[in-house]
C-alpha cells in the first residue's frame, strides 16, 4: 500500500492464478485458497482468505468470500473470469476507513500535502509514486490542514480485487487486520 495523491463440496486447493502462463504476475501476499463446492446445479468456485481448516469445520461466511470464479471448469484464475464479491469489498473497505488512518505512510503523506485527498493505492500497482490507473486505487481520504480527516474514506468503485497483476495487495498492517477482522466477524456471528 502506498499513499499517494490522486484525482477521486470442497477441495481447498491453493489460488495459483495465471496470465499469459506466468503464474508469478498473479500471486498476492493474501491466503488466497479456491472453496470448490458442488450445488444442484453445478460446481460453485469461491475464492476465500479463510484457511482450509477452518472452511472444513464450520463452512464460509458471506464475508469471507472474496469473489467467484464465474467457469470453474477453466483452469486458473483471469480476471474475465472473476466477480468479486460485494459484501466483501465492503468488508475490506471499513477495514481501510477504520485503520489506513493510523499507517504513519498515510499520515506523512497527509502532512506532507497539507489539503486535498491522499489515496489508498493497491499494492499491486507498477508505479505507485505516478500515475496509477483507477482499478489501482482502492479509496481516498479528505486531507485538511496536513491531517486525514475523520471519517472521509470513499471507496473507489472502479478498483478492482483481481486485476491484470493480480490480486489486491495492502499494507502488511492492513492485510493483518483484515485477516483478524475476518476471523473475529465469523466468531462473534456477524456479517459484513
Amino acid at each position: 500500500m502506498a499513499a499517494r495523491r490522486s484525482a477521486p463440496g470442497y477441495d481447498g486447493a491453493a489460488a495459483r492464478p495465471r496470465r499469459n502462463g506466468s503464474e508469478a504476475s498473479m500471486r498476492s501476499d493474501l491466503p488466497m485458497l479456491v472453496c470448490k463446492v458442488n450445488q444442484p446445479d453445478g460446481p460453485v468456485a469461491y475464492v476465500t482468505l479463510t484457511p482450509q481448516q477452518d472452511l472444513s469445520t464450520r463452512g464460509i461466511a458471506p464475508q469471507e468470500i472474496v469473489g467467484q470464479i464465474i467457469d470453474p471448469e477453466r483452469p486458473g484464475i483471469e480476471p474475465d473470469n472473476f466477480a468479486r464479491n460485494r459484501v466483501f469489498v465492503e468488508f475490506l473497505n471499513g477495514v481501510i476507513a477504520r485503520h489506513a488512518p493510523s499507517l504513519p505512510a498515510l499520515q506523512a503523506e497527509a502532512q506532507r500535502q497539507g489539503e486535498g485527498i491522499v489515496a489508498i493505492v493497491d499494492g499491486r500497482a507498477e508505479t505507485p509514486q505516478d500515475a496509477v490507473p483507477p482499478e489501482d486505487i482502492l479509496g481516498a481520504f479528505q486531507v485538511a490542514e496536513g491531517r486525514i480527516v475523520a471519517d472521509s474514506y470513499r471507496p473507489n468503485p472502479n478498483h478492482r480485487i483481481l486485476g491484470a497483476r493480480g490480486f489486491f495487495q495492502l499494507d502488511p498492517q492492513l492485510q493483518r487486520l483484515l485477516l483478524e477482522e475476518l476471523a473475529a466477524s465469523v466468531g462473534e456471528g456477524t456479517g459484513a
